[in-house]
């Protein structure tokens, strides 16, 4: 998820202690209160501080610096007692370690591991154990409906101070409520899919960016085959195109290339092409979860010289953000070739 979110989900996660010194009390809230709500946000920001400290080339950040060892469970404890130390170091006369440690380990867990474990790019948990990027394709990376919640009941907690803990506590709520059906929408999408392509060796269904009702669908059928449509909460599964997708069109000496052997791995419905280029060869590495009318949006771009040097690394999008809108909403429905 986005930091915006993370950070307003640990302070609601902040807000399931019950304080020292109730809501509505003349009084002013404890130090242990106050650094329980601190510690809660920074422990739910700290883990993508890893993006500060990545380095290599575009496609290396983004699939391994980030979201790596910081964003795992048995770091987490780690990232609790940093997030735990500077809340003391602001609040420390009186301020009791345990419940402020306790509130921020359930931070780094439920709002930041979790939601970016159920979006459709993926986290890597398992770090040391497993390499693999685990995804629950619930919702997109930055999804309004969850957001929205939690910036409601922040603002009506700092203008209402008497109910601020009830403030967040709803928005908390309904942002897991929204999630919730989030959740029942992709069970039941995934089965009526599933129905619709009994052959098919994998079948998938992904969120798809601003909508509930709409989402994307990948099978793979045999003969290295991929089907990619949508399917509404209200109607059948819509194929927008098949492409083949052989993997042997990639040569052992590319595969083994560092960079595209990062894209391959993130990929879980990769369509690839290689193309001679000045110098040596250009390796396109899409993904069929990410498209629009069947077209790949998000693609990973890696030329590599005549020595196996990766000279230029790049993420592609699809367009701008406008550009990509439009697609969604049918603007650009003339087909396009597909990949060899």
């Amino acid at each position: 998820m986005d930091n915006l979110t993370h950070g307003l989900l640990g302070l609601a996660v902040g807000a399931l202690r019950r304080p020292d010194v109730r809501p509505d009390s003349p009084e002013r809230s404890s130090s242990t209160d106050r650094a329980v709500l601190l510690a809660s946000v920074l422990a739910a920001e700290l883990p993508d501080l890893d993006t500060l400290l990545a380095r290599g080339d575009a496609v290396t950040v983004a699939l391994h610096a980030h979201r790596g060892l910081s964003h795992s469970l048995v770091f987490a404890p780690v990232v609790a007692l940093i997030a735990t130390l500077m809340a003391w170091a602001v609040f420390r006369q009186g301020t009791r370690p345990l419940p402020v440690f306790l509130s921020s380990l359930t931070s780094v867990l439920f709002a930041h591991l979790l939601p970016d474990l159920w979006t459709g790019w993926g986290t890597r948990v398992l770090l040391p154990f497993s390499d693999a990027r685990l995804s629950l394709d619930w919702t997109v990376v930055v999804d309004p409906w969850v957001t929205l919640p939690l910036v409601a009941g922040t603002v009506v907690a700092w203008r209402r101070r008497t109910v601020w803990r009830r403030a967040l506590l709803v928005g908390l709520a309904c942002a897991t409520a929204y999630v919730g059906a989030r959740v029942a929408s992709w069970g039941v999408l995934t089965r009526r899919v599933d129905g619709t392509y009994p052959g098919a060796q994998a079948v998938r269904v992904f969120p798809a960016p601003l909508s509930f009702n709409t989402w994307r669908y990948v099978a793979r059928l045999p003969g290295e085959v991929l089907a990619a449509g949508d399917v509404t909460l209200l109607g059948a599964p819509r194929e927008a195109r098949r492409v083949e997708a052989p993997l042997d069109v990639l040569p052992v000496e590319l595969r083994e290339v560092p960079t595209v052997r990062e894209a391959l791995a993130w990929a879980r419905f990769p369509v690839v092409t290689v193309t001679p280029v000045e110098g040596g060869r250009e390796v396109r590495v899409a993904d069929l979860r990410y498209h629009l009318n069947g077209e790949p949006t998000l693609t990973f771009v890696v030329r590599v010289d005549t020595a196996g040097t990766v000279t230029d690394a790049r993420l592609e999008r699809g367009g701008s953000a406008s550009e990509l809108l439009r697609r969604w909403r049918g603007g650009d429905a003339e087909p396009k070739p597909e990949a060899p």
